[in-house]
């Protein structure tokens, strides 16, 4: 989610315009198989430059990215009290009910029938609850520590994430993490990998529960590549919250595979 092209500036819009072009032809084709010949000729470069490029701005492959999409749409369809699990599955491209749960188990956190049932399981006592007793946590770091700030140049005001994910697109239970009520400085534990991904995603005060819960309605995001060992690895991180852009992968986790929530609440199916 972070462009670290280390070319001219026409060449990185080039490149943009480039990767752009093959997001929004994957939007409108979410049940077609990858064809990263073809995705080439629409972004007008070789299919080896491709990934590479799309990596560099995206954070991901373009099979991620589609994967991503393909998700997203599921999530949409799930909240709807009409289309079953198999019609979402079918819808988004995939011929195995198995592939496809095992897919949204990992980019969400949990099964599609324990996200459909989410947002009638998740009252705003346990949500308040669960957000200010992880607030008023003794959370001890164990190891070494990464200290940075999220500044917010924006009027916008809501719940901050921030988490340590080892790919460009969060998945799974973030490595380490924390919530922030207000823009500033945090403190979580610094990974030991040799590269890792630093999210920010703000979620608006005005978002319905069920959609807080369900989608994470992300309202700005910021995000940084890090690698450690680098001279500048040492130095504090600071993410500036953005508006989202085409290149950014869709934030799919639910709340529960968050921190506070993945210890505060049970799902059951």
């Amino acid at each position: 989610m972070s462009a670290l092209l280390p070319h001219r500036s026409d060449t990185v819009q080039a490149y943009q315009q480039s990767v752009e072009r093959v997001i929004q032809h994957m939007k409108t084709h979410l049940a077609d198989p990858l064809d990263l010949d073809q995705l080439a000729q629409i972004a007008a470069i070789s299919k080896f430059h491709l990934v590479r490029v799309f990596d560099e701005l995206t954070g991901t492959t373009p099979r991620h990215f589609l994967a991503c999409l393909r998700i997203q749409r599921a999530k949409e369809m799930l909240l709807a009290p009409d289309p079953s699990i198999t019609d979402a599955c079918m819808e988004v491209g995939y011929t195995s009910l198995g592939t496809f749960s095992k897919t949204f188990n990992a980019l969400v956190g949990l099964s599609p029938q324990e996200f459909r049932a989410m947002p009638k399981r998740l009252t705003l006592k346990q949500f308040a609850s669960a957000v200010w007793n992880y607030l008023a946590e003794d959370r001890k770091i164990r190891g070494a520590r990464l200290e940075g700030t999220v500044e917010n140049p924006s009027r916008t005001r809501g719940f901050i994430f921030v988490g340590v994910f080892t790919d460009g697109v969060p998945q799974g239970a973030p490595v380490s993490g924390t919530v922030m009520m207000r823009p500033g400085n945090f403190c979580i534990q610094r990974p030991k990998f040799a590269e890792f991904h630093l999210l920010s995603v703000l979620v608006p005060f005005s978002a319905k529960l069920s959609a807080m819960v369900a989608s994470l309605p992300v309202g700005l995001v910021a995000s940084l590549r890090i690698r450690n060992g680098d001279a500048g690895a040492s130095e504090e991180p600071r993410l500036r919250l953005r508006p989202l852009r085409v290149t950014d992968p869709p934030i799919l986790l639910a709340l529960p595979a968050l921190p506070p929530w993945r210890r505060a609440l049970t799902i059951r199916s």
